[in-house]
C-alpha cells in the first residue's frame, strides 16, 4: 500500500519536472509561420486560410483570402527572415519578413524581395493578420 502511494507521488513529482517551458514568442511564431509558408508555397489554400484569425474566417472565405497571394505562381523560393516581436504586455504582435525570390513573365533573371507579414497572438495561438 505505502509502496504504491510512494510510486504514485514520485511519478506525479517527476512528471511536473519534465514539463516543457513555454516557447519564446519568436520561436512559437517561427514554427507557425514556417507551416503557413509551406502551405503558401504548395498553394494549399485551405491550409493557408487555417492560419488566419477566427474573426477573419467568419467574415471572409478561403478563396477571398487566397487573392492576397495571386502572384505566388511566380515565386521560385521563399524563406523566413529574422522574426521580431516588440514586447507589449497588452497585445502580442510579431513581424515576420518573407524573403521571396521570384521570376515574372519575360524576366531574364530572378529577383529577390522582402514582404513583411504581421502575426498576432489570440488566446495563446499565433495567427497571420491578413492585409
Amino acid at each position: 500500500m505505502w509502496r504504491t502511494l510512494l510510486v504514485a507521488v514520485l511519478c506525479l513529482w517527476l512528471s511536473g519536472c519534465v514539463t516543457k517551458p513555454p516557447l519564446e514568442p519568436e520561436e512559437a511564431v517561427r514554427q507557425r509561420a514556417q507551416a503557413w509558408l509551406d502551405a503558401v508555397m504548395a498553394f494549399d489554400v485551405d491550409a493557408m486560410y487555417s492560419f488566419t484569425p477566427p474573426a477573419y474566417q467568419s467574415a471572409h472565405t478561403a478563396a477571398f483570402y487566397s487573392r492576397n497571394y495571386a502572384g505566388r505562381g511566380m515565386w521560385t523560393a521563399a524563406e523566413l527572415g529574422l522574426i521580431t516581436c516588440p514586447s507589449s504586455e497588452s497585445f502580442a504582435v510579431c513581424k515576420v519578413p518573407l524573403i521571396i525570390t521570384f521570376r515574372g513573365f519575360n524576366m531574364r533573371e530572378a529577383m529577390t524581395t522582402t514582404l513583411t507579414e504581421t502575426w498576432i497572438e489570440l488566446d495563446g495561438i499565433w495567427y497571420t493578420q491578413p492585409r
